[in-house]
């Protein structure tokens, strides 16, 4: 067996994988329930992992978000995975309607079951293709009910995936909110994977979705966790681990994607790239290669993003802008590591701008709330992806949401990298 196979992040199941009783037994529970799933965690946290080690690939549709889909993109997604066959019809909008009511109404071709003829294209011809006759129905599909019917017309009975749920619009996630009322009537059943940490995202967006949810955060990792982890890999690849698991957990700050990976990168860096015939031991030599190989492969994107998400032009010539982003990052970059992951509260992120910027009476408590929710938003629009930080309203705390990112934190020169930022003034 490959090392890759067993260690590391893949879009495959990698051999090490545990199953946590709080999160695997509870999804497996909430597949036999008729509500809709919502996992959610940090990036690299073992969300796909979990859909993919329960499922079958014949057992569920799943639609990968991006910030540019909508809820019709979905819908026209799922259709196009089920074999629907479906003509588009444009329509007209008067100048009244609001986006959310941009209809596009298709023509789709639905079985009939039983005896009788049926009409299609609307002009009365019988069909026959392999013995199963057809009708074409005109449904809108910006509407979850039009929706629901035509997968409840061909018999629909897997599962929705909506993966990167937090790359759509929030607008379009407030919407979807929404629309799984309607499908949870319909027992049309989605399981949505999202990047974040506050309980009842959806429900705040729906309220009439509170309790109506299985909501399964994918974190904490436990120390027993990784261990386990570390020894089925072990056993699997003949290697010990036992010179360098406390300083492998030390460096993976609760993230099962960096554990994995810097297991992966030890081994490879003790020549391990297969199942050897007689035991190997993983030293700290190896484990300083893999933490210079993952601090290189992180570093290139946070600094990319960071010198992003800092970014900020004037709306106008009259407009002298309090570069909130940037004074967030110089104060981020001061606080200790312990801080940081326990998450930053507003007012003490408030004050702790102030105190560092260069207009301090300007910035209000306003400025701040403005920025903190509209931070996940920001990200994305600036190509941030997967975002590096949210805003849990729930609790008021920013928080670190991309796991790779408290290693870069905690290994990276933050001084040279405030060096090579853009000064507001």
């Amino acid at each position: 067996m490959k090392t890759s196979e067993v260690f590391g992040v893949s879009n495959k199941q990698v051999a090490s994988y545990i199953e946590r009783e709080e999160v695997d037994t509870e999804f497996v529970k909430g597949l036999e329930l008729n509500k809709h799933i919502i996992i959610f965690g940090a990036s690299k946290q073992g969300k796909t992992a979990l859909t993919n080690k329960h499922l079958q690939e014949d057992q569920f549709v799943r639609v990968n978000c991006a910030p540019q889909t909508t809820s019709i993109d979905i819908y026209k997604s799922i259709l196009r995975q089920l074999d629907v066959e479906f003509e588009e019809e444009r329509t007209e909008r008067s100048s009244v309607e609001t986006s959310a009511k941009a209809l596009l109404k298709v023509k789709v071709k639905i079985p009939i079951f039983g005896s009788g003829e049926a009409g299609t294209e609307g002009e009365g011809k019988c069909e026959k293709e392999n013995e199963t006759k057809y009708t074409s129905i005109e449904y809108n599909l910006a509407l979850p009910q039009d929706v629901s019917e035509i997968l409840k017309a061909i018999t629909f009975n897997k599962r929705i995936i909506l993966e990167n749920f937090h790359y759509l619009d929030e607008d379009i996630q407030k919407e979807l909110a929404f629309h799984l009322r309607v499908f949870e009537d319909a027992n049309i059943l989605f399981i949505v994977l999202g990047i974040w940490r506050e309980k009842n995202r959806l429900a705040q967006y729906n309220g009439d979705l509170q309790d109506r949810l299985i909501e399964i955060p994918v974190e904490p990792w436990t120390k027993v966790n990784f261990r386990k982890v570390a020894e089925i890999g072990e056993n699997l690849l003949k290697v010990s681990l036992i010179q360098i698991i406390d300083d492998i957990i030390l460096n993976s700050f609760d993230s099962i994607g960096v554990f994995q990976e810097l297991c992966k990168e030890s081994c490879l860096a003790g020549n391990v790239t297969e199942t050897q015939i007689k035991e190997v031991h993983i030293t700290e030599e190896h484990l300083d290669v893999a933490k210079t190989k993952k601090l290189d492969d992180y570093s290139g994107r946070h600094i990319r993003s960071i010198e992003t998400f800092v970014e900020q032009r004037a709306k106008s010539s009259n407009e002298v802008p309090l570069y909130i982003a940037y004074y967030f990052i110089k104060h981020l970059f001061s606080l200790n590591f312990d801080s940081i992951q326990e998450g930053i509260k507003r007012p003490v992120l408030h004050e702790g701008i102030k105190s560092i910027h260069h207009r301090p009476n300007d910035v209000r408590a306003s400025d701040i709330s403005y920025f903190l929710h509209n931070i996940v938003a920001t990200q994305v629009k600036k190509n941030i992806i997967p975002p590096l930080f949210d805003y849990d309203r729930s609790t008021r705390k920013l928080k670190i949401i991309d796991s790779t990112l408290y290693f870069f934190l905690r290994n990276a020169n933050k001084d040279e990298v405030l060096e090579e930022l853009d000064l507001p003034i």
